[in-house]
Parts: structure tokens; C-alpha cells; sequence
């Protein structure tokens, strides 16, 4: 994955430069690898043009410690072509029949580890500079007014973290994961925890999921990263998912009539978010059974053990929004969507 970073650095700028040298920049993850092209503009003038340009002679210089390797290839096939190289800099020097606008291109490795934002700068060694015609007659350099240089940086940039995902408990033995895809990843790591430690249990190449190794009556919590290359991004927030079918899914506002099984449900949903989260089970409650009516009170229990078992889950709260003047379907709907 690459991202066009445009920051040029003029090294060298003369008043009546008649031709400019450029080391492209671009973005990189750490441990990635760019080609950067190598360009000649022509800006004309009384001694050459790139119509007689023919010879072409330049040093780079870089940062060992943040670059793994560097080599350079020539963009035609030339006359003649040989670089040299040393710990923190390489050399080239090629013949063409013309210089073509792009001269060749740096293919750049960075090292491993570099932190998001670094940047590498490519820099040419002015004094060895230098573009001549054929008949190396005429030649323009940095000293001599007739050449310019630009140099070219390299921009650490980390793989985008995975947004928008979601864990969805399609039955008591298989949950579905998934998550907007991020432009240019190799791939993706899903991990799960049941509140303790995450483990990695899925590296699809796509941006979905499907999770067969779950059991009933559980709830698991997934995080996706981005794999570019070697690179790895931060990870998602945690997206519960927990593995309990619900009685009337969807309840049917105004419609649906408050069930005592709809309430032992949620309180089977509610122990294992609590469960994940290392809090003790909701104590046994009488009053809840076939035949009993469902109060004010079970609802308003269910709210405060689900905002602790969230809380300590480090999950945003659920918004209650009904007031508990009468029991309704709302009511029921809210705490599914928290443990679902």
C-alpha cells in the first residue's frame, strides 16, 4: 500500500539553470518497498537541452540505519550504465542516445521497525552531479549554474486500522465478522478473547469472517489488524459477539407481548458478557417464571449488570432511552443490542 507523498526539497537552485534532476518522493510502510523515478526536466537554454543530453552522472546518498537496500535501474535500455555502491550512498553513470524525461528508477527497501511519520530523505551529492551531449563537449553541473537538484523522501506511513466492524452471532455455534475493507491490504488477522488473552483465529484475505469455533451461550470479543507486506496496523476496537438466540427476534414494537423466556434469555446473555468481563453471574431471581409478570425491576436489573460487564469490557454504554413507566418491547430490544 502506497501513499503519493508530495514534498520535494530543492537542493541546489540557480538563476538560469537550464536543467532540473528529481528524485521523486512517495510513502512506504515500514519494511516496504518503493521505487522512486529519477527525472530530468528541461528547462532550456543556451548550453544544453535534453534533445542533446546523452550522459548523465549522480550520487545518492542515504541513511543505512533507515534504508535496507537501494538499487537503481535505468529506465531504456542505455549505451552504457554502471553503479557503484558504499554503506550510505550509491553512484550511477549512464549513456543513452537521448535522455528519455524519466532516467530510471530507485528501488528503495526500508528497514524493519521504523515508526509511523519517519521520514527518509534521498539526497543527491551535488558535486557529482553532471549531464553532458555525447560528445561530452558540453556539460552542465551544479557549480557551473546549469543544473538543478531536487531530492526525494521516503514517508513511514502505517497500514489503516480496519473501521466498522461487527461480530454478529449467526447461530449458538457460528458468529460472522466483518469490517469495511482498507485499499491496498495484503490481508487481515482476526483475533478473539472470552475476556482473557486475544488469540489469533482467522487471516482472510478478505474483509469478512466466519467464526465456527464458538460454543452456546457465550460471549466472544473479535479485533481485526490490517498485513501489509511484513507491516501490521493497530488494532480494531473489541466487537462483542454473544452466541444466544433470542425468542420473537426482531420483538415487534406495540405487537409483541413481554415474555417471561424473553427475560431469562437476556440474563442468560448478561451472565456471559459478565462472564467475559470477570464479574460474578446476576443473582437467582424468584420472581422471574412462566405465569409471573414481568416488572419494572428485571429490566432495570439487567441495565446495571450489562453497564458493568461493558464498562469493564472497555465497550461504550448503551443508550436507554424508554423510560420504565410500562414494559415494552423497546425495553427488551435495547438490552439485546448490548449483548449481541
Amino acid at each position: 500500500m502506497r501513499r503519493l507523498f508530495a514534498l520535494f526539497l530543492l537542493t541546489a537552485s540557480v538563476a538560469g539553470a537550464q536543467d532540473v534532476l528529481t528524485i521523486s518522493s512517495d510513502g512506504a510502510t515500514t519494511g516496504g518497498s518503493v521505487q522512486l523515478p529519477v527525472t530530468l526536466t528541461d528547462q532550456g537554454g543556451t548550453a544544453l537541452d535534453g534533445s542533446s543530453i546523452a550522459g548523465v552522472a549522480f550520487k545518492v546518498l542515504y541513511p543505512p540505519e533507515q534504508v535496507a537496500s537501494i538499487s537503481f535501474t535505468a529506465s531504456q535500455t542505455p549505451l552504457y550504465d554502471q553503479t557503484f555502491q558504499g554503506s550510505g550512498w550509491i553512484a550511477c553513470i549512464a549513456t543513452f542516445v537521448q535522455v528519455p524525461g524519466t532516467i530510471g528508477t530507485l528501488n528503495v527497501t526500508l528497514q524493519p521497525g521504523l515508526a509511523n511519520g519517519t521520514v527518509v530523505a534521498l539526497t543527491f551529492d551535488a558535486p557529482s552531479a553532471m549531464l553532458s551531449n555525447q560528445a561530452a563537449s558540453v556539460r552542465e553541473s551544479v557549480s557551473s549554474g546549469t543544473l538543478a537538484l531536487v531530492n526525494g523522501t521516503i514517508t513511514v506511513t502505517a497500514p489503516l486500522t480496519p473501521g466498522g466492524v461487527t461480530a454478529t452471532a449467526v447461530s449458538t455455534s457460528q458468529v460472522s465478522v466483518s469490517w469495511d475493507a482498507v485499499p491496498g491490504a495484503d490481508s487481515y488477522e482476526v483475533w478473539r478473547s472470552t475476556g482473557g488473552l486475544f488469540a489469533q483465529v482467522g487471516a482472510p484475505a478478505g474483509a469478512a469472517f466466519v467464526d465456527n469455533s464458538v460454543v452456546a451461550n457465550t460471549t466472544y470479543l473479535y479485533r481485526v489488524r490490517t498485513l501489509d507486506g511484513a507491516d501490521t496496523s493497530a488494532f480494531s476496537p473489541s466487537e462483542p459477539a454473544t452466541t444466544v438466540l433470542f425468542t420473537d427476534d426482531p420483538l415487534v414494537p406495540m405487537a409483541t407481548l413481554i415474555k417471561a423466556v424473553h427475560i431469562t434469555q437476556l440474563r442468560t446473555a448478561v451472565n456471559a458478557m459478565r462472564s467475559a468481563a470477570g464479574l460474578t453471574p446476576l443473582a437467582a431471581d424468584g420472581t422471574i417464571g412462566v405465569g409471573q409478570r414481568v416488572r419494572a425491576s428485571h429490566i432495570t436489573a439487567l441495565r446495571s449488570a450489562l453497564d458493568q460487564a461493558r464498562a469493564s469490557l472497555g465497550l461504550p454504554s448503551v443508550p436507554y432511552s424508554i423510560p420504565l413507566t410500562l414494559i415494552r418491547a423497546a425495553h427488551v430490544t435495547e438490552l439485546r443490542n448490548g449483548v449481541k
